[in-house]
Parts: C-alpha cells; structure tokens; sequence
C-alpha cells in the first residue's frame, strides 16, 4: 500500500488499482424539498469523520478478483431476437451490476481482510455529501439544464441506439444532451466533482449501506444498522435514468437480495 496524507491507492496487482479520495468533515442540507416526497423534508446533517472514498465505481475486473464466476452480462436489445443476446455490459473497465447488496458487502469484508483496512458501502448521508462536493445544485455541475454530456453518462440522446432499426424511440430520455454512451462507459470517463470523484451522477447507480427510512436524515435511528431487516437506498442514477433520477438527493430503493440490471457500488474506508 501506498499511501499520501489526501489519499490512498491500493495496488492489487494485475494492473487493477484502487484509488480513493479524501472527503472532508463538514455539515449540509440533505434532501431536496422540491422533488419526490421521499426527498424531504430536508435538514442539515453532520459528517462528523472525514473518510475516503473510492474515485470510481468498481468495475468488472476489480469485482472479479473477490468472485470470478460474476458475470454482469448483457442489456437487452427492443425486440432483439433469440440470436442476439443484446449489448455486452461485462468488459473489464465498465462497472460491476447486477450485484446484490449482500454480495457488495461480501465485496467489502474481502477487500477488509485482504488489505489489513476497514473497507464498506457509504451511508446514504455520506453518498450525498461526497457527491455534492460543496453545492447545493440538483447536480454537482449545476441544474436540469445544463448540458450533462461532459459530466455524467445519462438516458441521452444517444440511448435511442438501443432500439432496433426501424424501431421507433421507445424510452424516456433527455434528447437535449448527448454523453456519447448508449449503454454503461469504462469507469471514470467523465469529468469529476470538486473532490476528486467520478461517475457519482449516471453510469451505475450504487448501493449505500443504509435503508431507506424517512426523512429527516438520523444516523441513529437504526438505519444503518446492517443486521435491519428491509430495503437499501440506492443513489446516483444510471445510464438508463433521465437525469432527474440521478441527482444529488433522488432515492431508490431494492431488496438486500436483488441484483439489478443498472446499479453497482462504490467502497468507503472510515480509517
């Protein structure tokens, strides 16, 4: 291990390195009080630890090393037939999916004991806080209109490609903008946040340890308490998501055991 004051890069041999970004303590408004009811009301909440966070979202190669039979696969083409699986989404650089949140923990227990440190999913207050970096936009690049094509892989333009020929435009997207993906990009193609973190917007979206109770926000409450029974909160979007569904505060939720098409992880280390 190789490690700086502001950050950590790990070394996991075979070219795969992990790097992670320093986030700092601080205080900010959680939520977002005019979008869905399960984003408000909004209050301030405290990240009383600074804690790093990996500038990426794990990807195939990475995901491999803990199970090498994971095989994210592919996304189904409109009225693809029987011959033609789709589009593969399973390369070495895109992003791990169809990933439970057992396995993602799995995942962090591996990383933990391989590298002596304390590795785990961030809470859905620390997802947010690092992903605004500072702002207090919809986007850590700005609002609803501005041209996202630089900053996050999003259901674009571009997303119409998923059809096939002659099929007409089938799915909800912004056609203002066009990222240049149709399907999910190598990790950290995009430009970053003030912090140093990639692909928090779009791409995958990611499990955070939390569940998704309501709002106001209490680290307290029992929410993240890992042994609860319930749905966990999932956060950022995807390439298959307009981009009001992957902003700062938009929230979904999926059962521990689900392994959904379009959402990954991302690792915190608290140490």
């Amino acid at each position: 291990l190789a490690r700086k004051a502001e950050d950590l890069r790990i070394d996991l041999g075979g070219g795969i390195v992990l790097e992670f970004v320093a986030i700092p303590a601080g205080e900010f408004i959680m939520g977002d009080s005019n979008a869905s009811l399960d984003e408000h009301p909004r209050a301030p909440v405290r990240i009383r630890k600074p804690f790093l966070m990996a500038r990426l979202e794990v990807s195939n190669e990475l995901f491999k090393l803990y199970d090498k039979d994971h095989d994210t696969a592919y996304i189904s083409m409109t009225n693809k037939d029987q011959s033609n699986r789709g589009h593969p989404i399973n390369s070495p650089r895109q992003p791990v999916a169809r990933v439970s949140w057992q396995e993602a923990n799995g995942f962090c227990r591996w990383l933990s004991e391989k590298t002596g440190r304390k590795f785990s999913l961030p809470t859905e207050a620390q997802w947010e806080w690092a992903c605004r970096a500072g702002t207090a936009t919809p986007f850590f690049y700005g609002d609803y209109n501005v041209d996202f094509g630089q900053y996050a892989n999003l259901a674009d333009i571009s997303i119409e490609k998923l059809a096939l020929r002659d099929s007409p435009p089938w799915h909800p997207k912004d056609n203002r903008f066009n990222d240049g993906i149709m399907i999910t990009s190598n990790t950290g193609k995009y430009q970053s946040n003030a912090w140093g973190l990639r692909d928090m917007h779009g791409n995958v979206a990611e499990w955070t340890r939390s569940l998704q109770k309501k709002y106001p926000y209490n680290d307290e409450d029992g929410r993240n308490d890992m042994a609860a029974q319930g749905k966990r909160a999932v956060r950022g979007g995807s390439w298959y998501d307009r981009p009001y569904r992957a902003s700062s505060a938009y929230r979904l939720a999926y059962e521990p055991y689900q392994k959904v098409y379009n959402v990954g992880f991302r690792v915190i280390c608290e140490e």
